[in-house]
């Protein structure tokens, strides 16, 4: 690998860490508008979700995957379709002020799971 591949690569990396997924603007939102502690609840569902995966890949879930590619591309359309009404949301309210919300921790942290869990480009494969 040369030094201008190096530096492109790195540059491409930089592109894609600093651009907002639907996790972070989850996170943000919430934060905003449920305060520290839900931003932390939807954080833990994200971590948690996210090591799950891992462990999935770790345990062969690309394997599986290329056994069933119908399972593959189920879940990539339902991940694809849950962030899609995540951002009709986002959106049909986007002019509105945050207003605070009272949400339960357990729903938040199952929101962070849920965001992660059906964000497609979170699948191992």
């Amino acid at each position: 690998m040369t030094v201008e591949q190096l530096i492109a690569f790195n540059l491409a990396l930089l592109v894609a860490i600093a651009s907002p997924g639907p996790a972070l603007l989850i996170a943000i939102q919430t934060t905003l508008s449920s305060g520290r502690v839900g931003g932390i609840a939807v954080g833990c569902g994200l971590g948690l979700m996210a090591s799950l995966w891992t462990l999935m890949a770790l345990l062969g879930l690309e394997t599986v995957f290329r056994m069933f590619p119908w399972a593959y591309a189920g879940a990539r359309v339902l991940g694809a379709l849950y962030l899609i009404f995540i951002a009709w949301r986002m959106w049909r309210g986007a002019r509105e002020k945050i207003a605070s919300e009272a949400r339960p921790g357990r729903h938040l942290f199952r929101q962070g799971l849920l965001i992660n869990a059906l964000n497609p480009k979170s699948v191992p494969a």
